[in-house]
């Protein structure tokens, strides 16, 4: 076949997987010349090599701020932690809780109206003026009446409610309303009661804890599987409450300019995150008309604060020699493998093929820093309520 043809039909191809291997040999170099580290993945402006002529391409990248940071400037931080202990209170509440899961649905003994603790069965339609709302009906929904599964209208409404009888009360959306057409909106709902139902809960004994788990001997194994679950919530409480506190004073420090891939990047994230939250909740973000330029540009001071506190981090890291060892990834996967019921072999395999590893070892080094940084601080226990008011704040 002539020449002219093939350049013809597979110019452009060879051309292109040209520039590419150019590229891929010759920028590892150049940064290994000039020394830098670039921060995210850059951008690459290049043309179609020519034949006789040397070839030529550009990369625009973003490299670590160059700062200075004293160690006196994160060391001793001040911190306050809240204090949370388990009371048996708390443990009988979930006793209740999980007692109620185990609850069984009667008859009434005698027609009545729906009381608190009841669970009323009902239908019902929801209105915007005169129009129904798109999706807002379903049908034979159960309602436990002082649970707060439903709006307080709703449940007021239902209350002294009989059965047959049909219901109706507005619900105000305030403006954080998840779904976006329901935002700052009246909306009316009509309920038609089906059936009234009163819950009978198994008693708390030995043969309650049994009949949960095989792990639960007796009350007494219950209740201490429910005092340690406990602590681990309130210890994670406390873990975040630090973290916040430490990224809150380190993002203050260094003075340098954020590097706006990474902003980018973490806006992009934030703006899926927020995508998937709304699938889980059963919405649609094309459906609905979500104006994505304007969520971002909403995410866009949360997302500086968050990567300038990252890259002080980073350089707190540094300077303290943190190193994340091959122990440290196993240990992680580890936790992670015993949580899902699955080898470690497995889950390792599956985080190196799907190239997480990087990722994991980002966080177990952010967390080995934070660390550091919580053993060098003065931490104050305080009231959990004043430290709510005062984050708030």
């Amino acid at each position: 076949m002539p020449r002219s043809i093939l350049e013809k039909y597979y110019g452009p191809q060879v051309a292109a997987e040209s520039a590419e291997s150019l590229i891929g040999d010759k920028y590892p170099e150049a940064l290994a010349e000039t020394k830098l580290e670039p921060v995210a993945r850059p951008d690459f402006d290049f043309g179609i090599p020519q034949a006789g002529q040397d070839y030529v391409f550009s990369v625009t990248l973003d490299v670590k701020p160059e700062f200075t940071l004293d160690g006196s400037i994160y060391k001793g931080l001040k911190l306050k932690e809240p204090r949370l202990q388990v009371s048996e209170a708390e443990v009988e509440q979930r006793l209740t809780a999980l007692a109620g899961r185990q609850a069984v649905l009667a008859p009434l003994d005698e027609p009545r109206p729906a009381q608190t603790g009841d669970v009323v069965i009902m239908d019902y339609q929801s209105f915007k003026g005169e129009e129904p709302v798109a999706g807002g009906q379903a049908e034979n929904v159960e309602v436990e009446l002082g649970s707060g599964q439903v709006q307080t209208e709703i449940e007021l409404a239902l209350l002294r409610a009989q059965v047959g009888e049909s219901v109706e009360t507005t619900v105000h959306y305030g403006p954080e309303a998840s779904n976006p057409e329901l935002q700052d909106q009246d909306v009316r709902f009509v309920m038609q009661v089906k059936d009234i139902k009163k819950k009978l809960l198994p008693e708390i004994d030995d043969d309650f804890a049994r009949s949960l788990s095989p792990e639960f001997k007796d009350l007494k194994a219950l209740k201490d599987r429910i005092v340690a679950d406990l602590e681990e919530s309130y210890q994670a409480q406390r873990d975040m409450a630090l973290r916040t506190q430490i990224l809150d004073q380190l993002r203050e420090k260094g003075e340098f300019e954020v590097p706006s891939t990474l902003v980018r990047a973490e806006v992009e994230g934030m703006v899926e995150s927020f995508k998937n939250r709304m699938r889980q909740q059963g919405m649609d973000p094309d459906a609905v008309g979500l104006d994505q330029a304007k969520l971002a540009e909403g995410f866009d001071e949360q997302a500086q604060k968050k990567v300038r506190a990252g890259i002080v981090l980073g350089r707190i890291a540094e300077q303290e020699n943190v190193e994340v060892k091959a122990e440290d990834l196993d240990k992680d996967l580890g936790k992670m493998a015993e949580r899902m019921g699955q080898p470690l072999g497995a889950i390792k395999e599956m985080y190196i093929k799907n190239n997480m590893m990087p990722t994991l070892q980002a966080r177990i080094l952010e967390e080995k820093t934070l660390q550091v940084i919580r053993a060098d601080a003065i931490i104050e226990q305080v009231d959990p309520a004043e430290l709510a008011k005062e984050t708030e704040a």
